[in-house]
């Protein structure tokens, strides 16, 4: 009896590096039962040991660097790193290092805790704290800089990456008018300017959303429950190639 895909998959998540112990897929396909009685047995990465810095506790082997921290590290311009992380990604930078950026859930004003700071000319509305901001760190995950790439928003849930390079960050919120999502671009901070929402993929509380490469049809979820939240379906318009900023030029012409 062989070991299918799947439960391959399943183990490999289990047994990490281990896998490489036991050969090629293919072995693996093919290995017998007594093979993959022993694969059960293994179980995690072992127990955890405890962080003496109380941050976080991981199996011995494991290492982490801490990047930025809320209130402890600072951004570019010298403002304290804003928190209540969420949704994140890490594009490839032209010089070989990480552009990162991250969400940040917070749901009050500038006074909230871990509210991103408000830079000229990336606030789209001067009473929210959410917002994103873009990391730089080597591949080793050593801090270059942060910086803000938009404030003024509300409860910056999850999002998702634009097969251009992008970052739609999603508000996970209808209250006070928010709900919209915004397009954020790593590689060209002055592409993020005046933030505005990309009205065409609608106002209501987005959790998350993904692109097919192909077809460029945009695939978004609702965070929303009485009824339960909806999965929606966004069509582009003819013409449209997928670009940095070609949505929230698609939204100008449709206001």
């Amino acid at each position: 009896m062989g070991i299918n895909r799947r439960t391959l998959l399943r183990r490999s998540g289990q047994l990490g590096l281990g896998v490489s112990l036991f050969g090629s897929v293919q072995a693996l396909r093919s290995a017998p039962v007594a093979g993959a009685a022993a694969a059960q047995a293994v179980t995690g990465y072992g127990p955890l040991v405890d962080d003496a810095d109380g941050m976080l506790a991981l199996p011995e082997g494991f290492s982490y660097r801490v990047v930025t921290e809320a209130g402890q590290t600072s951004t570019y311009e010298g403002d304290p790193s804003p928190g209540v992380h969420d949704g994140a990604a890490a594009f490839a930078a032209d010089d070989g290092n990480v552009l990162i950026v991250l969400n940040h859930e917070v749901r009050g004003g500038t006074d909230d805790d871990g509210a991103v700071p408000h830079q000229k000319g990336l606030v789209y509305r001067d009473d929210a704290g959410g917002g994103v901001t873009v990391i730089k760190t080597t591949p080793e995950g050593e801090l270059l800089w942060e910086t803000v790439g938009i404030a003024g928003t509300s409860t910056n849930c999850a999002g998702g990456v634009t097969p251009w390079g992008t970052w739609l960050t999603c508000e996970e919120t209808e209250a006070d008018s928010h709900g919209w999502v915004f397009e954020v671009d790593p590689h060209d901070l002055d592409e993020n300017q005046d933030p505005q929402p990309v009205t065409p993929l609608g106002r209501f509380r987005h959790e998350a959303l993904c692109i097919d490469p192909d077809t460029l049809v945009i695939y978004l979820t609702e965070d929303a429950e009485g009824p339960n939240g909806t999965v929606y379906r966004w069509l582009p318009p003819s013409g449209f190639r997928g670009r940095s900023g070609e949505l929230k030029q698609l939204a100008d012409t449709r206001r």
